[in-house]
């Protein structure tokens, strides 16, 4: 038993310095940027002005580097490779020394003796990188080091953007608000990132009845340095699309699905703008499409008052005590060019002996007309709940129009009124 006891002991020993070896030849002992540092007492107030020389220069040589030290290379596609090479230069009176530091990437000095610049030459620092795959963003460095007093060391930067072989700009396309009853359209640049030419071949949308509505056009243009981080892509398109009027009511979020082929892949390219099956040589490039489809007939929003998903609205006003006025307001806009051909009236409303309402005069305002509605509720001698804690259990009016290309929209009025005498 006491061997046992021992035996674990010695190994615990053992396992634990040849650890802390481990560890202190992979990470305990490296170089400080200002200089090693010393702590057994060598240095002391007498010595430290010559310790300080060994490791500070005051050589009369100056480093200038010619452009920035960080370059944007734009976009480049996974896996791709680049380079750039930095211009350093000596601007000083004295030999320049430069040798490389740590680097995330390939680091190429150009030919130099023993890395020495004589006064008022210049050489360059040649970087390589190659494209990680698992990043939006890319960025690799190296360190230069100098015997320049002022500038020990100069950090060299490459950064951009990684991209698929085809991408969009926006990536996101936000059409906004658009009136249901009138034609609208909306666009996006697609950038060819391939080796080869494509052709777009059509384009549909996940929503089946914004592809039947829609025209879609692609307008080849020069890539050139005015699509910034896109200015190395090979080909780009300008996609148009035209929407018919007649989409339904309510927020859209769907995706643009642009089918193309490589150039050579087969011999005839069809052009038709909507394509059911896809070939194996037929490839498809993705884009967020997002926006709402409004009525011309709308209410201005606030925190009381919040439109539905079928174009209607619920309006909330809580509970109203015996103190709380009974009459509320809000404006009906009317936008299109149906705004000054259509009149309001209000229709139908629930529980009719608690619930009225009026418009009063319409009021101009650019491409739309606002027309203020006053509610009137009225209060009874029990209690009115109307907060529909249960399915369809609130009070509701309808707005009504004269013109039937603008629809009539229904108001849900959710609402507790106390008793009163």
């Amino acid at each position: 038993m006491n061997k046992f006891w021992l035996l674990l002991g010695l190994s615990f020993v053992i396992g634990t310095t040849c650890a802390w070896t481990m560890n202190y030849m992979e990470y305990g002992h490296r170089e400080a940027y200002f200089g090693e540092i010393t702590m057994d007492g060598s240095v002391t107030a007498d010595n430290v002005m010559a310790k300080l020389k060994e490791y500070h220069s005051d050589s009369a040589a100056r480093a200038e580097l010619d452009g920035k030290p960080v370059h944007d290379f734009g976009a480049m596609s996974p896996g791709s490779k680049g380079s750039h090479e930095f211009i350093v230069k000596n601007v000083g009176n004295d030999v320049l020394r430069l040798e490389l530091g740590a680097s995330t990437c390939k680091c190429t000095l150009g030919s130099l003796v023993n890395n020495q610049l004589a006064p008022g030459e210049s050489t360059s620092v040649e970087l390589e990188w190659t494209v990680s795959s698992d990043k939006t963003t890319f960025e690799q460095s190296a360190e230069l080091r100098t015997n320049d007093p002022l500038r020990p060391a100069i950090r060299l930067v490459v950064q951009g953007l990684v991209i698929s072989d085809i991408e969009f700009d926006p990536k996101q396309i936000a059409f906004g608000e658009v009136l249901a009853a009138e034609p609208f359209e909306f666009s996006t640049k697609l950038y060819n990132y391939y080796d080869t030419d494509i052709v777009p071949q059509s384009a549909k949308f996940g929503s089946e009845e914004l592809t039947e509505l829609s025209e879609v056009e692609f307008e080849p243009f020069e890539v050139s340095e005015a699509d910034g981080s896109h200015q190395n892509a090979r080909q780009g398109f300008l996609v148009k699309v035209n929407v018919k009027p007649g989409l339904r009511q309510g927020p859209l979020v769907t995706n643009l699905q642009v089918s193309f082929k490589k150039v050579g892949a087969s011999e005839e390219a069809t052009t038709d703008n909507q394509t059911d099956e896809l070939s194996e040589d037929t490839f498809v490039a993705l884009a967020e499409c997002a926006g709402r489809v409004m009525g011309p007939l709308t209410i201005l929003e606030s925190s009381a008052m919040k439109s539905t998903d079928g174009g209607g609205y619920i309006w909330t006003l809580g509970r109203l005590d015996a103190d709380d006025d009974l009459e509320k307001k809000c404006l009906v806009a009317l936008k299109g060019s149906e705004k000054d051909s259509t009149n309001l009236t209000i229709g139908e409303t629930y529980p009719s002996d608690v619930i009225e309402a009026e418009f009063g005069k319409p009021i101009g305002r650019g491409q739309t007309r606002l027309f203020p509605l006053v509610l009137k509720l009225k209060a009874g001698e029990e209690l009115i709940d109307l907060l529909g804690k249960n399915k369809d259990d609130f009070g509701w009016l309808w707005i009504e129009s004269d013109n039937p290309k603008v629809s009539r929209m229904k108001v849900a009025i959710k609402v507790l009124i106390e008793p009163r005498p």
